[in-house]
């Protein structure tokens, strides 16, 4: 048997897990703890999850063990070398800066 798992993030920036319990499981402060959760709750069996992000809705297949990644591993910040002054700027805007060709730094 597979389960059908809902995860949503909910009004307020929090998330919340549909289809373990009557009830929805809510107020987990990220995606990767919402699905941590999920995964020792139903012990890693099978699951269908659908995923709702602010109107961008995915499903995916979990085989036994839940083998798939759907969360990336926390990112460490960028940075072009040494005395770039890149620590201090978003990823976003260095990636502007790459890709119009602007000078870092």
């Amino acid at each position: 048997m597979t389960l059908r798992l809902q995860i949503c993030h909910d009004i307020g920036r929090s998330w919340s897990v549909r289809g373990l319990s009557a009830q929805p499981t809510t107020d987990f402060a990220s995606l990767r703890a919402v699905i941590d959760y999920a995964r020792r709750e139903c012990a890693g069996a099978p699951a269908t999850i659908e995923l709702m992000v602010d109107g961008f809705y995915a499903v995916v297949h979990q085989e036994n063990g839940w083998p798939r990644e759907l969360v990336a591993p926390e990112a460490k910040p960028l940075s072009t070398g040494p005395g770039d002054g890149g620590e201090d700027r978003s990823h976003f805007s260095r990636l502007c800066d790459w890709v119009t060709g602007r000078r870092l730094g």
